[in-house]
Formats: C-alpha cells, structure tokens, sequence
C-alpha cells in the first residue's frame, strides 16, 4: 500500500572562511490506496476475494479522510471567527477606555484643573495611539514565527 522513501546526503565543504556542512534531506511518502498493478496480481493468486477486499478498505479509508478533513475545516472556521470575535471585542473595549480617558479629562478640564485634564488627555492619546499601532505588529510576528 504505502510505500516510503527518504535520502540523506551530507557533504562537507572547505572555503577560504572556514569549515562548513551542508545536508540535504528528501523524503517521498505515497499514500496511494491501492498497490500497484503487479503487486495485486500476486495478491489475487493467494487470495481470489482480495481485490473486493482492498476496494472496501480503500473506500473506508478514502471516507475516513474526508471526515478528517471536513473536521479539520470545521476547526479551522471555528478557529477564524473565534479569532475574528476577540478583534471585534478589542477594539470595542478599546473604544470604551479612550472614551472613558477623554471623558475623564473633559471632566478635569471643566473642573479647573487644565494641567490634570491636559496630561489625563495626553498620556490617554498616546497609550491608545500606540495600542492601535502595536495591536496588529503582535500578530504578525506570532504567525512569522
């Protein structure tokens, strides 16, 4: 059924800046259901059912692998509108605390106190600003990685 092959080739190689190493790795996996034409013929000659046999156990397999992938798309949407939802959460709680920064600050400012209201307002505009420029750069480098 199956049949796998893999190859290691290493060699090393000397240049003007010193020692080095260089490997290279192949490996070929065939996940082919059935086995080839000639191996079924000797099959056939032990075992005259075997070829029925074989179309029903390439079948279930064959259905146990759409299952699997219809699970891993079904985990992979999931995961998408879940990862869609917490963005859509943070940027709204986001939105609430600036508003509730800026509101802190009018609140300052109308009671007299400019310096308190200005700073409140200030350090609210920066720390949200930089909240924003950063929010997407994490993600980023998370998938890179």
């Amino acid at each position: 059924m199956a049949k796998q092959q893999r190859s290691l080739r290493q060699t090393h190689a000397i240049s003007p800046n010193g020692r080095g190493q260089s490997i290279e790795q192949h490996e070929s996996y065939d996940d082919s259901l059935l086995p080839d034409s000639g191996e079924l013929a000797r099959l056939q000659a032990l075992d005259p059912t075997i070829i029925d046999w074989l179309k029903e156990r390439a079948e279930k397999e064959q259905d146990g692998r759409i299952r699997f992938n219809d699970r891993k798309m079904d985990l992979l949407e999931k995961s998408t509108s879940k990862a869609f939802r917490i963005d859509i959460l943070t940027c709204t709680y986001a939105f609430l605390i600036i508003m509730g920064g800026m509101s802190m600050s009018y609140y300052l400012l109308s009671a007299g106190q400019i310096i308190t209201g200005s700073i409140f307002a200030g350090g609210t505009m920066i720390i949200a600003g930089n909240a924003f420029l950063n929010f997407r750069k994490k993600f980023i480098k998370e998938d890179k990685k």
